[in-house]
């Protein structure tokens, strides 16, 4: 990977790692756990959540199979997407995301035992899992590189015109 695309990845996990303590931090100093404050009426809340599995809740109380999983995933994340980051600062830009979440959420859990959530989306009794800023990094960025990618293979594919 060039100096320039990895430079990018750095800065760009760093800044997601740095926005996911603040936040996390902020949530826990100043909203008692179990309790939601809303942001856009009763669609968008702030709650303190603490969650011990893994996305979505699923694998509940296995903090040290998590652990292990997120490591591994860095690991392959950083394996795997090497090659294809140093063509796209895009792509550079999602393994920062999804590397600066990762790290976001081992911290956690190694340190507490759990993740802070406190995102909360719904209507009424009808809530979507509560998330954070890594676990949004995660996802989006796994959402853009699939974008990107699919999309630099239909470029390369099409026939050029002469």
């Amino acid at each position: 990977m060039r100096p320039g695309r990895l430079l990018l990845v750095a800065l760009v996990a760093v800044a997601v790692f740095a926005l996911d303590r603040v936040t996390k931090a902020w949530v826990s100093e100043n909203i008692p756990l179990g309790t939601a404050r809303p942001v856009v009426g009763d669609y968008v809340r702030i709650v303190h959540a603490q969650n011990t599995g893994a996305a979505f809740g699923l694998l509940p109380e296995r903090t040290t199979l998590l652990s292990v999983l997120s490591v591994l995933a860095v690991l392959a994340i950083v394996y795997y997407y090497r090659q294809i980051a140093s063509a796209s600062w895009l792509v550079s830009a999602t393994l920062g995301m999804q590397l600066g979440g990762a790290f976001g959420n081992l911290l956690d859990r190694v340190t507490q035992g759990y993740v802070v959530d406190f995102v909360d989306v719904g209507v009424g009794e009808v809530r979507f899992w509560a998330f954070n800023v890594a676990d949004s990094s995660i996802v989006v960025g796994i959402f853009v590189v699939t974008f990107a990618l699919w999309y630099e293979e239909r470029r390369v594919a099409r026939p050029k015109r002469a």
